[in-house]
């Protein structure tokens, strides 16, 4: 059974080689045409509902009117209005059908087409479907009404071909659009068909209740010389099966120039039929690895999205603690910050008024004596005002920091507005300040600021926090790579550091970079460096997610562009160009 609407090329293959083969043990080409419109009627059927796909399929063949039996040559007569008719007039005759009314299973109860004759160029016009057929096989009409015998066996050698309406419903092609294709539901015509070696064509036409695909088509072509193949052997012989005159004695002399055309016929028409079936099979081939290659995007693509959902879920989470943390943290903080001034100016008074009182008592008793001794009253008097100042800058620290995760936790909230890229910048380094400090294993990393005077940008501001905070870790990840390896003096002499730039390229675009002096990278990472889990950082401590959700966020959603310069032993630049104003279509 074949799905038209699915048709593969195993179908393809199955099909042909069943048509190959169903003239066995036949004795006329009205029987093996019988033969496969029925197997073709049968076996094409819709695989959801096992309806037949055929309404009506017929197979015609163009006949000389002298072949014709007597019934047909005066059917074709009356056709001609009785007039004197050449013997080797070509007669387009039906000589198979099947279909859902009784009376379209009998070639014989056909009212209108039983047998054409087609006797000029006009007559094969006023049949389209046929018309249209010639013209695909590259014919012209005339070669069909009387082929050239010196161009005969080139042409019957090359001509077979589709003729395809996908749409009947008012197609000008199909006739009997009021009484047949809109009662029955035609949906859509085929016919394939070719040039046998006698110069006659033959046509298997196919009226379909399901529209099918233009792939399907391509596939139907080696069925054309599949057929081709099984009416062969009966191109000398007897045509219709109830024309006893017909019969050729097999005692009768075997004319070989007859046998020699026909294998000729054969071996042209297999070497078509297999260079067709390669060619069918390259077409699906291709077809079959553009799917699945689409099939590895989508999945890919799926695979990015869950991972960057599940990324999102995560800092959504860690942005809602972030911003609780530093809402706790930021009342104390600030009920500290705000009472140090006038603890400081409380303390200066008593220490102002203990002085008036070492002046005015010079002399105090020896208990006042050995406590100001015991407690170093000269120093707590030099040191008190510099702890003072140490806490209000510590609490100016806290306070800076708590400020940066409340930057930090915007990131969740997408909306477009101005943003100071400087003071994002900044908010960044806070955030990485314990990065950055010396460890054990590596120097203190030097962070250069170059920056210009910028306008205010539109962007996302958490966004912007977030592609900053992917770059500068992974600058900070790369010096301490470089830290580890084993050449520490190396190390003590090239300070690590990160210099990062900020300037205006022009009136709509702003320009940040970040450059690092580690170990940079090759030509090969470079390229997949914004891939979705590319990382060469080892398991478990990179996703491979950062720099190509910073991709998406500065290119996909705002326009911008993120470049890398970097060669391997010379550090890495992350170049990242924002417009200044944000289009409508590229925040959406």
């Amino acid at each position: 059974m074949y799905d038209l609407t699915q048709f593969s090329l195993r179908d393809m293959s199955e099909c042909g080689l069943v048509l190959r083969h169903i003239g066995k043990n036949t004795n006329s080409t009205e029987e093996v045409s019988n033969r496969i419109i029925n197997y073709i009627y049968e076996n094409i059927v819709s695989e959801n509902t096992q309806e037949k796909s055929c309404v009506l399929i017929r197979m015609f063949q163009t006949i000389p009117y002298e072949k014709l039996t007597p019934g047909l040559q005066e059917y074709a007569s009356k056709l001609l209005n009785n007039q004197s008719v050449n013997p080797n007039l070509k007669c387009l005759t039906l000589l198979a059908t099947a279909g859902e009314k009784p009376e379209w299973n009998l070639r014989q109860k056909s009212s209108g087409h039983k047998a054409i004759p087609l006797a000029n160029k006009e007559a094969i016009a006023k049949i389209p479907m046929i018309s249209r057929l010639i013209q695909q096989l590259g014919l012209d009409p005339g070669q069909v009404l009387e082929a050239d015998p010196n161009l005969l066996t080139d042409l019957e050698q090359k001509m077979y071909n589709v003729f395809y309406v996908a749409d009947a419903l008012g197609s000008p092609y199909i006739p009997a659009q009021e009484s047949f294709v809109i009662p029955f539901n035609i949906k859509s015509v085929i016919g394939f068909g070719g040039l046998l070696p006698s110069g006659n064509m033959f046509v298997v036409l196919m009226f379909l209740r399901v529209k099918v695909p233009r792939e399907t088509i391509d596939l139907l072509k080696p069925l054309a010389l599949a057929v081709k193949m099984t009416l062969l052997p009966f191109e000398q012989s007897q045509i219709f099966s109830d024309c006893q005159t017909e019969k050729i004695s097999h005692k009768k002399e075997i004319n070989k120039d007859k046998i020699i055309e026909q294998l000729q016929s054969e071996n042209a028409a297999l070497n078509h039929l297999l260079d067709v079936s390669e060619k069918s099979t390259l077409i699906q081939s291709e077809r079959l690895e553009k799917a699945l290659a689409e099939q590895q995007k989508i999945l890919e693509k799926l695979q990015t999205t869950h991972a960057q959902l599940l990324h999102t879920e995560k800092m959504s989470s860690l942005g809602q603690m972030v911003a609780g943390v530093a809402h706790e943290i930021n009342n104390p903080i600030n009920f500290l910050h705000g009472n140090i001034t006038p603890a400081q100016e409380y303390i200066q008074d008593i220490l102002e008024l203990l002085e008036i009182y070492q002046q005015q008592y010079p002399h105090p008793t020896t208990e006042i004596q050995n406590k100001i001794a015991e407690i170093d009253l000269d120093f707590i008097q030099k040191d008190l005002d510099g702890i003072i100042g140490s806490m209000k800058i510590g609490t100016e620290r806290i306070y800076e920091i708590v400020k940066s995760m409340r930057n930090f936790s915007r990131f969740e909230k997408a909306e477009i507005k101005q943003v100071d890229i400087h003071e994002a910048i900044d908010s960044t380094l806070m955030l990485l300040d314990n990065r950055i400090q010396a460890k054990t294993y590596s120097p203190k990393i030097k962070i250069i600021k170059e920056y210009q005077e910028l306008p205010l940008v539109d962007f996302c501001a958490g966004q912007l926090h977030q592609v900053l905070m992917n770059i500068l870790s992974n600058a900070i990840d790369s010096l301490d790579e470089s830290n580890n390896k084993p050449i520490p003096i190396k190390v003590r002499k090239n300070y690590n550091q990160i210099k990062i730039c900020t300037k205006v390229l022009n009136e709509e675009w702003v320009v940040i970079s970040i450059a690092d002096n580690g170990f940079g990278m090759t030509e090969e990472v470079k390229k997949k460096l914004f891939d979705s889990f590319f990382t060469t950082k080892p398991s478990g401590k990179g996703t491979g997610l950062g720099l190509s959700i910073s991709y998406q966020i500065i290119v996909e959603k705002h326009g911008g562009k993120l470049l890398c310069n970097s060669q391997l032993g010379e550090g890495a630049e992350f170049i990242i160009q924002i417009p200044i104003r944000q289009k409508i279509f590229q925040v959406a």
